[in-house]
């Protein structure tokens, strides 16, 4: 007869197969929480319109659909590019571009004396990215990191600075500009994100089916800084652009980003040696009041109209 192990070496044993069968969260940070960004999301990013409203009185709720062409050209679009590390799987030089959608919601604030607004961003999944599910593609058909999937769904965690708009100087390009009146720049700081990858496919064509599975894992994305570029290597953001017109606006910054599980081995997990390059460009959402401007050229409506802020 075996012996019997000790009742503690049992309970390891037990918790340790758990571990190994159970998609995995990250261990600490604001992942793991009871905020709306805690746990794992799989699928599509929830419904923005069920979360409770995260504006104070005096602010106006705006929502930002991150699907659409920038008003501004009509062309430019949300997307990321991952790049991988020298030392992953993929090795350097590898880089992946794939669509992404997803909406964030705004609190817009009264004007100041200037015509100048704060876009208040909201913390806890008030901003949510989700990145096209396909087959990753590194090396040939086969090999290890081919057919590891891109999809990711990243949601806001940390508080963001507000942020000025103030009016354009420039009727051609009706870009807003800073405080001072004359620097053409739109500035967003978005505290962290909660990415989760390596969600269960049921379907390749219906990623909204997507579901948990044992190799889910969550991963911390630190602060993303969106028109803050002080010009150091890897950590490029060029000014943002708020067009005033169409009241939509474009955002780019090249940072590291965290990746786990199979993603993350073929990506390499140094993030901060092969920055990815994340744009996001956000339309409001049809009922969304806009700022506008009166009688001047970049009004998106005409002064009066119910929609305007």
């Amino acid at each position: 007869m075996i012996p019997a192990l000790p009742f503690r070496l049992v309970v390891v044993a037990v918790a340790a197969v758990m571990a190994l069968a159970l998609p995995r969260i990250a261990v600490a940070g604001r992942c793991t929480t009871s905020l709306i960004s805690g746990g794992f999301y799989c699928g599509s990013c929830p419904d923005p319109t069920t979360l409770p409203s995260p504006c104070v009185p005096g602010e106006e709720e705006v929502i930002f659909d991150l699907d659409k062409p920038f008003g501004f050209d009509g062309t430019t679009t949300s997307s990321v590019t991952m790049r991988a590390t020298a030392k992953s799987a993929c090795g350097a030089g590898f880089e992946k571009t794939e669509k992404v959608d997803g909406y964030m919601i705004g609190c817009w604030g009264p004007p100041d004396a200037a015509g100048c607004r704060s876009l208040r961003t909201p913390s806890n999944g008030n901003f949510c990215i989700r990145i096209d599910d396909e087959q990753l593609g590194c090396g040939a058909p086969g090999d290890q990191c081919y057919g590891v999937r891109t999809g990711q769904i990243a949601i806001s965690n940390a508080g963001a600075a507000d942020r000025f708009i103030c009016p354009p100087k420039d009727e051609t390009t009706c870009r807003s500009t800073r405080g001072d009146g004359q620097t053409e720049q739109f500035r967003l700081w978005v505290g962290g994100f909660c990415s989760t990858n390596g969600c269960a496919v049921n379907d390749p064509n219906t990623p909204a089916d997507d579901i948990p599975g044992p190799d889910t894992c969550v991963s911390q994305w630190g602060a993303t800084l969106f028109g803050y570029s002080r010009g150091q290597t890897g950590k490029a953001s060029p000014p943002g652009f708020y067009h005033w017109k169409s009241g939509t606006f474009d955002l780019e910054v090249t940072s590291g980003k965290a990746t786990c599980g199979a993603l993350g081995d073929c990506l390499g997990n140094g993030g901060h040696r092969s920055p990815w390059t994340l744009r996001v460009v956000g339309t409001p959402r049809p009922g969304s009041k806009v700022p506008c401007l009166g009688a001047d050229a970049c009004s998106p409506l005409l002064e009066g109209d119910p929609g305007c802020l």
